[in-house]
């Protein structure tokens, strides 16, 4: 026979089984006026209640028909137990209710405000940005379609817009550049030699000599670079150098740099570390280093732009050097950082060294 889970005696007559358990009628009782309850009920918080006895603890308290909330042994309807218990936005104060609450800073925000204080908008359009997004190199971002929709700078890669860069400008071989670029740009043929010799001179003391004769600078565009530029030297031309050799019984005996071409319009920013890489194409040549793979050759004179890059201590040199250094491309970007490595390892005079002897890196 079943047992009286209120007086614990054997039910041998009707009984209610309710919570797991069975009961005399008499015992059966409302948890909230204690009589007994013969008719419909309502099981919660283990405990049986008259249907409109099952109140919300509330300041009025009414029949709470449907979902509910516990809380220190008082029953809530939903809304109310929203309105005491419910998360509220540090910022509007407002209740978050089934928006999603982001932690920030130890406090709790709805996913609007929490957007609208401290998201990421994009440089370009003011937008807020809550999926992936670009950054330029100067650490501005911007929405993917803003890289569709816009050219990007030739120099610095940023969109070229007004709100960003002020605008821009087009030149007639078909290079856009933007106006943060263009007010250091070299146009002026005088500007870019004095430039030239400078970086010439500074690579004179890293031990990079390219002897004493004068070398020319020409200003030029990529169709006049295009025709020199070697079948994998991939990508758009920016500057190359010339040399010519005179020869003796098949053997050079003088070696000759005419001039060093760069394109026109870079910033001074851009146009300075391409003058080293093209100066240590021509240290290579007059100190008659052997014939080497593209990847050594190209590497040296990429780890060589970086070191004149390092030596500057400028934000857009420090810019311009990441780049570099993360440069996908496998002629350029790979040789500089296998050059560095190496450079890392043995030092510049050791790396010198070893490829004037073996044509490789070490």
């Amino acid at each position: 026979m079943p047992v009286c889970k209120h007086c614990g005696m054997e039910i041998s007559g009707p009984h209610i089984r309710a919570l797991a358990a069975a009961w005399h009628p008499e015992h059966f009782r409302c948890a909230h006026c204690s009589l007994p309850i013969s008719g419909q009920h309502t099981i919660a918080l283990g405990k049986a209640w008259h249907p409109h006895h099952f109140l919300c603890a509330y300041r009025e308290p009414h029949v709470v028909d449907g979902r509910f909330h516990e809380r220190n042994g008082k029953v809530y309807c939903l809304p109310h137990y929203e309105q005491l218990f419910g998360m509220r936005c540090a910022a509007g104060g407002e209740l978050i209710g089934p928006r999603r609450p982001i932690l920030h800073q130890g406090r709790t925000y709805c996913e609007d405000h929490y957007w609208e204080t401290f998201g990421t908008r994009c440089a370009i359009g003011g937008e807020i940005l809550k999926g992936r997004h670009l950054v330029t190199r100067w650490g501005e971002p911007y929405c993917a379609r803003h890289a569709k929709a816009l050219p990007g700078c030739y120099s610095c890669a940023r969109p070229i817009c007004e709100r960003l860069t002020g605008g821009g400008q087009r030149y007639a071989d078909g290079r856009t550049v933007c106006n943060l670029c263009t007010p250091t740009a070299v146009d002026a043929l005088g500007v870019g030699q004095r430039l030239l010799d400078a970086v010439r001179d500074d690579l004179g003391q890293l031990g990079i000599g390219t002897g004493t004769t004068a070398i020319p600078l020409r200003l030029a565009d990529r169709s006049d670079l295009a025709p020199r530029f070697a079948w994998w030297r991939r990508g758009s031309p920016v500057a190359t150098a010339h040399y010519t050799t005179s020869t003796q019984g098949g053997v050079i005996v003088e070696r000759q740099v005419d001039a060093i071409s760069i394109l026109h319009g870079l910033p001074r920013e851009h146009f300075e570390p391409v003058a080293a890489h093209e100066l240590m194409h021509v240290h290579l040549f007059l100190n008659a280093y052997p014939a080497m793979k593209p990847l050594v050759e190209e590497g040296l004179c990429e780890l060589i732009a970086a070191l004149w890059l390092q030596r500057q201590r400028t934000r857009e040199a420090e810019v311009r050097l990441v780049a570099m250094l993360r440069n996908e491309d496998r002629l350029y970007g790979g040789g500089c950082r296998a050059a560095k490595a190496a450079h890392d390892r043995v030092g510049l005079a050791g790396l010198l060294d070893h490829v004037r002897r073996t044509g490789r890196l070490p």
